[in-house]
């Protein structure tokens, strides 16, 4: 018997592995080895919400809610490691409008070569407003274009989105706020659009329309007296708009995201009945306030969020976290995470490459959901995602295989397991196809988490991943299988 390190999420455990009568033991690796293609949440950005990340210029870049009082930037090159280079606007006093408050930034890049900075405070009154600054440079300095709100209706508004969509149109975002906003009883945020002239006017005459209010059940919280629908943002695929936003409170557990979709950027827009997309887990709490962004190489999709910077403490100290998210074929769309442990680095910026091609999956049974969905890039972490991973009859004997259909060198595996801990077996072996074994595999404790198996170069036409000790579990199902190799 002879020792070799196995990792489960971030940390490397040590067990005992016995040589398999089938065929060799495969060696992995020590998980520090692995860090260097990959990225964690945890300790990007701390101290800050709203996280609004975009790339320009073959960099990363991220503005956020800070200390209230001013905006600053950071910048990236890997997602990994941050460095805030500067603060790019400030409350004040004495001039301008906007007091204090300083929330949810964007910054926009301009068609016409300017930098454009969306963002919300207190004025005057005390009264949440919002205004729009613009800049020669990224790094400004950014001068507010009207010296008074872009536009002013009376009541508070906060969290600015601008839209431009593929017909040069252009839209503005936001949330008309709680703390003036009365419905029904409840202090109510919700989310409108106006149509904008260009990135510094709203339109002559256009309508502030309403896109959506609390009314799931989610975002009710059992009737409270405050209710949200908050933090906007847009994405557009096959003619279809996608509105997302946060409910529930920043500050607690109950704080989630969902979607809305609609055939007109102004709406009217209906919400997917299996909202929220994510919340809550045992080691992240209070998603929400995402911004999207693709890899420096356009090729995956990306979503950047704020959780909580203490699971126990919950309330206003969040920090930057970041997760793979995207369409899937019948057009609803998901979110992976919350993850606090070892993720593959985003395409292109490490030797760290996904597997590709097209593979059959098989299974051994199948009692809910398909054995293709262990490689469809959605990992489940709550009970709305149960028909997105694969579920065995028979807990016992299940296995499931992937096959290539010719050799691929492999030397890295994320096994993400099933939401259920009732279907998550004790202990699953590997086995590839020259006969070559990873036994006394163990999942990682939450399902938002990654098995990550670091070893030597295997040449394998097909994985094979098998129930070994099903424990307290009585059946197996898993989630997603994410296939890498080292370049």
């Amino acid at each position: 018997m002879k020792l070799s390190k196995i990792l489960l999420g971030a940390s490397a455990m040590v067990m005992a592995l016995s040589l398999n009568a089938c065929g060799k033991q495969v060696e992995l690796k020590d998980s520090n080895e692995l860090k260097q293609y990959t990225y964690t949440n945890g300790n990007q950005i701390t101290n800050i919400g709203d996280p609004y990340l975009f790339t320009y210029d073959g960099k990363y870049y991220c503005t956020a809610t800070e200390t209230g009082t001013s905006y600053g930037i950071f910048e990236s090159e890997d997602l990994n490691s941050w460095n805030k280079v500067k603060d790019i606007f400030y409350s004040s006093g004495t001039e301008g409008w906007v007091r204090s408050s300083l929330w949810q930034p964007q910054i926009v890049v301009g068609n016409d070569g300017k930098f454009y900075l969306y963002y919300c405070g207190n004025n005057d009154d005390k009264s949440l407003r919002i205004g729009v600054a613009v800049s020669d440079s990224l790094m400004g300095p950014y001068t507010d274009v009207h010296g008074a709100p872009l536009f002013d209706l009376g009541y508070a508004n906060i969290d600015p989105n601008f839209y431009m969509d593929d017909d040069g149109k252009m839209y503005l975002y936001y949330s008309r706020d709680c703390s003036e906003n009365v419905v029904n009883g409840h202090h109510v945020s919700q989310i409108y659009v106006v149509e904008m002239e260009n990135y510094t006017t709203v339109k002559e005459g256009a309508e502030h329309i309403l896109c959506i209010t609390p009314e799931q059940q989610w975002e009710l919280l059992n009737n409270a007296d405050y209710q949200w629908n908050e933090g906007p943002d847009i994405l557009k695929k096959d003619g279809t708009y996608y509105l997302f936003y946060s409910g529930g409170f920043y500050g607690d557990r109950s704080y989630s995201m969902g979607y809305a979709t609609s055939d007109s950027p102004l709406g009217p827009f209906t919400k997917y009945e299996r909202n929220p997309i994510i919340s809550s887990t045992e080691n992240a709490t209070g998603p929400g306030n995402n911004s999207f962004f693709y890899s420096l190489d356009g090729k995956e999709l990306f979503n950047a969020y704020h959780t909580h910077t203490v699971v126990a403490m919950a309330g206003g100290n969040r920090k930057l976290t970041i997760d793979r998210c995207g369409f899937r074929e019948d057009g609803t769309f998901y979110m992976n995470g919350p993850t606090t442990t070892m993720q593959p680095a985003a395409s292109g910026e490490t030797a760290l490459t996904k597997v590709e091609g097209t593979f059959n999956v098989t299974a051994s049974s199948t009692a809910s959901g398909k054995p293709e969905a262990v490689l469809d890039g959605e990992f489940s972490a709550t009970a709305s995602g149960k028909d997105r991973e694969w579920c065995a009859e028979d807990g016992k004997k299940a296995s499931i295989t992937i096959d290539f259909g010719e050799e691929k060198a492999v030397d890295c595996l994320f096994l993400y397991r099933s939401y259920e801990d009732s279907a998550t077996p004790k202990e699953v072996k590997i086995t590839f196809s020259d006969g070559s074994v990873i036994d006394h595999v163990q999942f990682s404790a939450d399902s938002a988490e990654a098995t990550a198996l670091y070893f030597d170069t295997v040449t394998t036409k097909s994985i094979k991943i098998e129930a070994r000790d099903m424990g307290n579990a009585k059946r197996f199902a898993l989630s997603e299988v994410g296939i890498y190799y080292i370049k």
